[in-house]
């Protein structure tokens, strides 16, 4: 016979959560050890762990504080309208106690699940709200970043949300250009161009050139953009697709960053970037799945997986990977050729990488132009997908943060997707599976 000793962990967590309520009465107090546990989770952008661990502990929660982490899970798993529902409940709620750090924190969430939602006006009129209510509860940086926010957002906010139509499954075929990077046939304006498939891009991108040819309708703002591990920065513009074709699947009202061709041609390799389609686009096709021969697979309906290592900060996708029994989130990246480790690793393995990894400076080219930067470069990485675990060779160990809140481990590119004869990447149900 089972005995309640025999229970799994989180179970006995559960059992005895709901027993403490019942035994304290309907009122709860949440406990502030587990609620500063859960918050450190939030801070660091561990979403899967804060997950696991708010499934095991939500019984014993206050309907606020569950409220709370709720709307985080759903911003980072990719439910945005419940995100938005969430936030608007606790917001109007006049019983709420919280100071004006954490209602910005919310209100600036909520912003990103409107906007991902395609709802521009009213995630302008969440950044308004930062600015004009909840500026001096901010700090500087975000306080900047959500002003130049904000003329994105008014400058669609006349725009309707982007649509995608998928009539049936759909298979399309990816070559790979010169520099490593896959690419997609699309079709619209009446002509087919390659571009690049290109998951950590927060919004698809074209050169002004482009543009013009393919007919899109520019808009009046310019704004300002950063570009990955170089981390440069530029001014663009916006441009809005009527339609677009990947394979017979449709998307309406595509939005795209309009950037100078100067900015997309990577001189030390003589190479121009055209088109980039990025994570909107990406995320709304719900489920592809890659294969080694060349074809790409976009199912009518995507498929319900118990994995659950995928979710987005802001527009960024966060992978959670196995390295050396450590699990660790990294950004999620087929827009790049190679890997690199971020400060964050070098500091947390330091010893390991002084022993093992090569010191050198290195130079890293992108959007934006080239960088140099010291490295150390280890031999090989291993990380584990599943139940597959792959070595990815001569992997660069930055020394120094790309941007002051860095909190993930690396990103994942090229090297690492391509070991897999199938890779799932599912927007849906926020997981990556391969084999």
């Amino acid at each position: 016979m089972r005995t309640f000793l025999t229970l799994p962990a989180t179970r006995f967590l559960v059992l005895f959560t709901t027993a403490l309520t019942i035994l304290t009465g309907c009122r709860q107090t949440d406990n502030p050890a587990l609620i500063h546990r859960l918050q450190s989770l939030v801070d660091q952008e561990e979403y899967c762990r804060l997950d696991n661990q708010f499934q095991a502990v939500s019984p014993s929660l206050s309907p606020e504080k569950k409220r709370y982490f709720t709307a985080y899970l759903d911003n980072a798993f990719n439910r945005n309208a419940e995100c938005v529902a969430t936030i608007d409940s606790l917001l109007n709620d006049p019983a709420l106690k919280q100071p004006d750090s954490i209602k910005a924190n919310l209100v600036q969430l909520q912003g990103d699940s409107y906007f991902k939602l395609g709802e521009y006006a009213k995630a302008a009129h969440c950044e308004e709200l930062i600015i004009n209510k909840y500026g001096k509860a901010v700090d500087s940086t975000t306080l900047d970043d959500t002003k130049n926010s904000l003329l994105t957002r008014n400058a669609l906010k006349n725009t309707p949300p982007q649509q995608t139509v998928i009539p049936g499954n759909t298979t399309i075929h990816w070559t790979r250009n010169s520099i490593g990077i896959i690419e997609i046939p699309l079709i619209t304006a009446g002509q087919t161009v390659n571009a690049i498939f290109d998951t950590r891009a927060n919004i698809s991108s074209i050169t002004k050139t482009y543009a013009e040819k393919l007919h899109l309708h520019l808009l009046d703002v310019s704004y300002r953009e950063g570009a990955g591990v170089t981390g440069a920065e530029f001014q663009v513009g916006l441009g809005v697709a009527d339609s677009l074709y990947i394979g017979n699947i449709l998307v309406k009202n595509a939005v795209f960053q309009v950037m100078p061709d100067s900015i997309f041609y990577i001189a030390p390799i003589k190479f121009q970037l055209n088109i980039i389609l990025g994570l909107p686009v990406i995320a709304q096709l719900q489920e592809v799945r890659f294969y080694k021969d060349g074809r790409l697979i976009i199912p009518q309906t995507p498929v319900l997986n118990d994995v659950h290592n995928l979710f987005l900060v802001g527009l960024d996708p966060v992978l959670t990977l196995i390295s050396d029994n450590d699990t660790l989130g990294f950004h999620f990246d087929s827009g790049a050729s190679s890997s690199v480790l971020y400060s964050t690793y070098f500091r947390k393995y330091r010893t390991a990488i002084a022993r093992n990894a090569v010191k050198k400076t290195q130079s890293f080219g992108g959007a934006g132009g080239v960088r140099k930067k010291e490295t150390y470069t280890l031999p090989s990485l291993h990380l584990s997908l599943g139940n597959k675990t792959v070595a990815v060779d001569s992997v660069s160990v930055l020394t120094e943060k790309i941007w002051p809140g860095e909190k993930l481990y690396g990103n994942i590119g090229q090297d690492f997707i391509k070991q897999f004869n199938e890779l799932t990447i599912d927007f849906k149900y926020m997981y990556v599976t391969g084999n």
